[in-house]
């Protein structure tokens, strides 16, 4: 007896409960008739929102070239997946971004689009006709209700936020349990598996050994995930000292939560019960506390690490940091665990991980982290660093994105030219143009200076820059920060500068200590806030 069954196939189980499966060789006959012949596993999509931006000397990549790289130090726990990646840099343009600005850049392309859907939901449009769920749009907190608008990276066609779900259970109720059921029934709810036993056993009677494994597999994958969310829904709640007003110790079970979050991501990709999926790991001006890292300070003070300098305050930031990307590091090692048709479910999935501005501290709207991870099927050409001659809109990245995923539109926010290189095309790389490097002395502890700017790369000096110049020892700047954002001093690092301030010669090395005017040589003027 030949058996073939159809893509969208459930077990079903008492009380309702349905299923979802990974794609099984069973379901090759029915996928080729859809697809005319050729069977091709379905496209997705999807994006984690890192909050409050980042340090860059860790972060930037400031040499290589695009097949030749060194990923820097915060790119370290997902170096393993580099042949999996392109790593964008010049990513945004000139000016100040507010936190909210931010959330609305990072999947709208400008933070003036505001009465139009954001490019996820486009996507979904395209995509996620026939699944259980269109899209889901997913977080690891609430609302910041001081700026609402940090809160979301999701609009609908009108422009208006889409609302998130934070919690694994609930989540994982949408995907695996019937949405019908009364929750009062919930309780009385055993094992989804138990539920749906019978079927999946005579599914498996009729599989052959490929399939068998591949549903074992899954099955045990899910069991795995509820006992995983069973376990966190049974941990009691802390003890609140309200005479003493010392906030709990919750936050250990926020890595729990988060990785439950990224099993159910790659179960609902898996199972093609959603094919867009929007992850945020804290709102844009997050004031989550990571004490399970040891850290005790707001993320989002932290992340002002030039104002609220410390070595420890750096120390925490670079650790929350660090610990956003072991979780796309996970969800990159998930997704290629699992195989889907022919060849890993990676490969057929565009992930899409950043931020929505810069240098964290000064908000810059300029080298805004964007790392794209898989191939979408074949349509992008990964284990690459594009870093573009020129500051590129985020709305260009979207643009190209659309149009690979078959968004039909000639413009997107601000955007009318879509960001070329993804797909291995011709792209204008960055080359530093030549220029002059001198130090004069003006008389009356003025200096000019013209060179390449810098952040010190030594953590113990996060608040200091230095100038580099020709066959001399680098100007070493330690200002206010008044003059640090006046004058936009974190915009200006990696470029070539003309620079005059108050300062002295302090043993062969000049110090500045005062900024009185400052031009960049191929840029555009300092002090534009227009983010």
């Amino acid at each position: 007896m030949k058996w073939d069954i159809k893509r969208r196939t459930f077990l079903r189980g008492a009380a309702g409960a349905m299923m979802p499966l990974p794609f099984l060789n069973l379901m090759e006959a029915s996928a080729k008739e859809v697809g005319g012949g050729v069977a091709k596993p379905p496209l997705r999509f999807v994006t984690l929102f890192k909050p409050n931006g980042v340090h860059p000397p860790s972060w930037n990549i400031n040499e290589g070239s695009e097949q030749d790289f060194r990923m820097s130090p915060l790119m370290k726990p997902f170096a393993k997946h580099k042949d999996d990646l392109i790593i964008l840099d010049n990513m945004g343009d000139f000016g100040f971004s507010s936190h909210a600005n931010s959330t609305r850049r990072f999947l709208s392309g400008h933070h003036a689009n505001r009465k139009a859907a954001s490019m996820d939901q486009l996507i979904a449009d395209k995509i996620g006709k026939g699944t259980a769920h269109r899209s889901l749009e997913l977080t690891t907190e609430g609302l910041f209700p001081n700026q609402v608008g940090c809160s979301y990276i999701s609009y609908d066609h009108k422009g208006d936020p889409i609302p998130r779900e934070s919690d694994p259970q609930l989540v994982f109720d949408r995907l695996f349990r019937n949405p019908m059921s009364h929750p009062e029934k919930r309780k009385q709810m055993g094992s989804l598996l138990d539920r749906v036993s019978d079927d999946a056993k005579s599914l498996a009677r009729s599989a052959g050994r490929e399939d068998q494994e591949t549903l074992d597999e899954y099955l045990t994958v899910v069991r795995e995930t509820e006992k995983r969310l069973e376990n966190i829904k049974k941990q009691p709640a802390s003890k609140i000292d309200f005479s003493s007003l010392k906030r709990p110790e919750s936050a250990a079970n926020l890595d729990e939560q988060v990785t439950a979050m990224i099993d159910l991501i790659a179960l609902a990709l898996w199972t093609d019960s959603s094919r867009c999926i929007t992850y945020m790991l804290g709102n844009s001006n997050s004031r989550m506390i990571f004490d399970f890292l040891g850290v005790k300070e707001q993320h989002h003070y932290l992340s002002h690490f030039f104002r609220n300098f410390s070595r420890e305050n750096i120390d925490g930031l670079l650790k929350i940091s660090l610990w956003h990307m072991e979780k796309f590091d996970y969800l990159l090692t998930r997704l290629k665990s699992y195989k889907d048709q022919n060849g890993r479910l990676l490969d057929h999935c565009v992930v899409l991980y950043g931020s929505g501005m810069g240098h964290s501290d000064n908000h810059t709207a300029t080298r805004i982290p964007m790392v794209i991870a898989g191939q979408g099927g074949g349509m992008l050409k990964t284990g690459r660093y594009l870093r573009y001659a020129k500051n590129q809109q985020v709305g260009k990245l979207h643009l190209s994105l659309l149009k690979k995923f078959g968004v039909e539109t000639d413009s997107f926010a601000e955007s009318s030219t879509a960001l070329p290189g993804l797909d291995g095309s011709y792209f204008e790389p960055f080359k530093e143009k030549q220029f002059d490097r001198w130090i004069k002395k003006e008389g009356g502890g003025q200096f000019a200076i013209q060179g390449r700017l810098r952040m010190s790369d030594n953590l113990d000096e996060a608040k200091v820059f230095y100038i580099d110049v020709a066959d001399q020892q680098s100007v070493r700047i330690e200002v206010t920060f008044n003059d640090f954002h006046r004058f936009n001093l974190a915009y200006h690092t990696g470029t070539p500068i003309t620079l005059r301030g108050n300062g002295s010669d302090q043993g062969g090395q000049i110090l500045i200590n005062k900024v009185t005017e400052l031009k960049s040589l191929f840029g555009k003027r300092p002090g534009s806030q227009d983010g």
